[in-house]
């Protein structure tokens, strides 16, 4: 009789499969000059697949890197929505010492009825850092002996990198 019937049938396809992605390598930099982060640090580019396709990859870098570790996680995500992610550190370093400028020489007179002189006043150093200075020292003795003595000033910052300078207290005899 040759009598056809025909029906449709939908078939729907799901990509179900997560794309793939391998990060960059992790980065060390240096904080710019005279700052304590670094901005326009080099990531690099993962390298991504997928069975179908990738739709986009992107990362959650902020602009300006803070001195230390920072994760930054990139995403890729394929043409159905599916993503996948992996981590990235980038490392920012301090390398700049900080910065000492003594305070003025000082000329004092011995106590009265010794060689020595104590109590004297040394002033403050200058100091900066591009981040942060964290203690200033000074090997100054109690007590000054007659002539010149040599005071070391150090700065040390938050990283640990120092600076000095040379303070002379010069104690004169006045008595006759």
């Amino acid at each position: 009789s040759g009598n056809i019937a025909t029906c449709m049938q939908t078939v729907t396809v799901n990509d179900t499969e997560n794309p793939t992605i391998a990060c960059p390598p992790d980065v060390s930099v240096n904080a710019d000059a005279g700052l304590c982060t670094a901005v326009g640090v080099a990531l690099g580019v993962p390298v991504t697949g997928d069975n179908c396709s990738v739709a986009s990859v992107t990362n959650n870098a902020p602009a300006t890197f803070p001195l230390g570790n920072t994760t930054v996680t990139w995403t890729v995500t394929d043409g159905s929505g599916n993503f996948t992610t992996c981590n990235q550190i980038v490392t920012v370093t301090d390398n700049q010492a900080p910065s000492i400028v003594c305070p003025a020489n000082v000329s004092v007179f011995a106590g009265a009825g010794t060689c020595t002189a104590s109590g004297v006043a040394l002033g403050v150093p200058a100091t900066f850092d591009n981040c942060s200075v964290a203690s200033v020292t000074n090997n100054a003795p109690v007590t000054f002996p007659l002539g010149n003595t040599t005071v070391l000033w150090t700065v040390t910052d938050g990283s640990g990198l120092t600076a000095t300078c040379n303070q002379t207290v010069t104690v004169n005899d006045n008595e006759l």
